[in-house]
């Protein structure tokens, strides 16, 4: 199954109690300030690990773009 960037953060339950408590509706918890996720990261409530393995991924699914999924799905 594929995971739009998007939604990558709900595949982490590690991020959950966080997600939503961002400054910007709209964060990646990448480079924004205010970001809930990586203030989580920096108090040692998230694992140094599990964000560089979202990182990684996010930089992967920033790759998929929904139009090419929905042409390959009729």
């Amino acid at each position: 199954q594929v995971i739009l960037k998007e939604n990558l953060q709900y595949a982490f339950p590690d991020f959950a109690p966080h997600i939503g408590c961002c400054q910007f509706r709209d964060c990646s918890h990448r480079k924004e300030p205010g970001c809930a996720v990586t203030s989580a990261l920096t108090q040692g409530q998230i694992g140094k690990s599990r964000y560089d393995s979202y990182l990684r991924l996010y930089e992967q699914a920033a790759q998929i773009k929904e139009w090419e999924l929905n042409e390959s799905n009729p």
